[in-house]
């Protein structure tokens, strides 16, 4: 049960974390018509959605790690 969690936390937080950095390229390549009024808030999604991703990525690692020492140590 605590892999498969680990692994669903790190694979949606890998996906969210690209999708903040897709999210960054087109804030910076954009050239819309309102595009300066907008690139505050675009900016703002892209870092939340970054380090959210990130945060999870780092949570489902650390989930993985201490499962792993719990079960060896059971098994010696």
């Amino acid at each position: 049960m605590r892999s498969g969690l680990a692994a669903g936390l790190m694979g949606v937080g890998g996906i969210l974390a690209s999708f903040g950095a897709t999210i960054f390229i087109i804030a910076i390549f954009s050239k819309m018509n309102d595009w300066r009024v907008q690139l505050p808030t675009m900016l703002t999604v892209a870092t939340a959605t970054v380090v959210i991703g990130g945060a999870m990525m780092v949570l489902g690692y650390l989930l993985n790690r201490i499962g792993r020492g719990s079960r060896d140590t059971a098994a010696a």
